[in-house]
C-alpha cells in the first residue's frame, strides 16, 4: 500500500534508494510520545479538558497536545503522528466518524486510548465517565432528601443526544423502582448553558406552582436553573442538582444555603487518568483499571457542601 506522508513526517527521513532511482522513506522509530487529540475547546467543559491535559502533561517527559475545529482536520492529525511513529494516542473523537482514521493508527501498531466519546475502533483502551450513573446516583440523592414524595423537575437536552438521554434514563430508572410516589416533569433546554436554562426554567415556574427539586443534569444548566429560582422567589425549592464539575456552580454549592445544591461528577479530570493511561501503556505496565473490555468507567461522586472543597480548581475554565 502506498503510504501518504506528510512534509513534517519527511523532514528528517532518510531515503533508501532503489535501482530505479525511486525514493522510500524510512519509518521513524517508535518514540515514546504521549500525544493528547482533542476538540478546540468551543465550550465550557472542553476547555477544562485542555486544562487538566495539560495539568497532567507536566509529569509526562515527551508530550504535546493537538486540538481542531472539525473531524477532517482530526484525521489529518491522526494520519501525521503515525507517520512520526509516536508512542502512544489519547483521541477525544469529535464525532464517531473519526473511527477510520482511529483504526489506522490501532494498525500502525500505536496504542490508541479514547477518551469520553466512543468511536467503533479496536482501541487499546477507553476511559470515561457514566453518565447512568450520574442520573441513578442523583436520582437516589434526590429521592432520599424528600423522603420519597413530592415533584421534581427533570431537564432534558435534545441537542446533547445520548448523554442527555442516558443521565435521564439512569435518574429514571432508580425513581421508577425506589421511589415511585415522586411525580416527574420534564423540562427541555436548547443547550448547555446558564442562558438557555434560565429562560426555560422561568417559565417552568410560572407553570408549576409547586415544585421540591430539580434534576438539571449539567452545571452550566443548574446556575440558569439556579438564577431563574432566586429571580422568581421560589424558596419551596429543597434540591437542584448538576453534573460535570464547573468551579462555578462548585463555588455555589459552598455558599448557598437556603438550597441543597450537589453535582455528578462527570469531571474533565479524567483526561489526566487517561493520559496516565497511556504513560503506563508506553512503559509497558499493566492497567489493573481495565475491565474485560479494556474500558475504565470511572463512577461519579456526588459533590455537596461538605466535601466539595475537594474538587477546587481556581486555575481552571470551567
Amino acid at each position: 500500500m502506498k503510504k501518504l506522508l506528510t512534509a513534517t513526517a519527511l523532514l528528517g527521513a532518510s531515503l533508501l534508494l532503489t535501482a530505479c532511482g525511486d525514493a522510500t522513506p524510512a519509518t521513524p522509530a517508535r518514540s515514546n510520545e504521549i500525544v493528547v487529540v482533542n476538540p478546540a475547546a468551543q465550550h465550557g467543559w472542553m476547555a477544562g479538558v485542555l486544562y487538566f491535559a495539560e495539568e497532567a502533561g507536566r509529569d509526562v517527559d515527551n508530550f504535546r497536545i493537538l486540538t481542531s475545529t472539525d473531524i477532517a482536520g482530526q484525521a489529518a492529525q491522526l494520519d501525521e503522528l503515525i507517520a512520526q511513529n509516536v508512542g502512544a494516542i489519547v483521541l477525544q473523537p469529535h464525532t464517531y466518524e473519526i473511527a477510520l482514521a482511529a483504526e489506522r493508527v490501532i494498525d500502525a501498531g500505536i496504542p490508541l486510548i479514547l477518551f469520553n466519546r466512543y468511536a467503533e475502533v479496536d482501541y487499546t483502551a477507553y476511559v470515561a465517565g457514566s453518565n447512568f450513573q450520574m442520573g441513578a446516583e442523583s436520582a437516589r440523592k434526590i429521592g432520599q432528601g424528600l423522603g420519597g414524595q413530592g415533584t421534581v423537575i427533570t431537564v432534558a437536552n435534545p441537542s446533547a443526544g445520548s448523554t442527555s438521554a442516558v443521565r435521564n434514563e439512569g435518574f429514571a430508572s432508580v425513581m421508577d423502582a425506589e421511589f415511585p410516589n415522586i411525580t416527574r416533569v420534564e423540562m427541555t433546554v436548547a443547550n448547555f448553558t446558564q442562558e438557555a436554562a434560565l429562560s426555560s426554567m422561568a417559565d417552568v415556574l410560572v407553570a408549576n406552582p409547586h415544585i421540591d427539586a430539580i434534576f438539571s443534569i449539567d452545571d452550566e444548566t443548574s446556575l440558569g436553573v439556579l438564577q431563574a429560582v432566586r429571580e422568581a422567589g421560589r424558596t419551596e425549592i429543597q434540591f437542584i442538582s448538576g453534573g460535570g464539575g464547573a468551579q462555578t456552580y462548585f463555588n455555589e454549592i459552598y455558599t448557598e444555603t437556603g438550597i441543597t445544591l450537589f453535582s455528578a461528577t462527570y469531571s474533565p479530570r479524567m483526561m489526566g487518568d487517561a493520559i496516565r493511561v497511556a504513560q503506563r501503556i508506553v512503559n509497558g505496565e499493566t492497567i489493573g483499571e481495565l475491565d474485560s473490555n479494556n474500558q475504565w468507567i470511572i463512577p461519579p461522586t456526588i459533590v455537596t457542601r461538605d466535601n466539595v472543597s475537594q474538587f477546587f480548581a481556581p486555575g481552571s475554565p470551567y
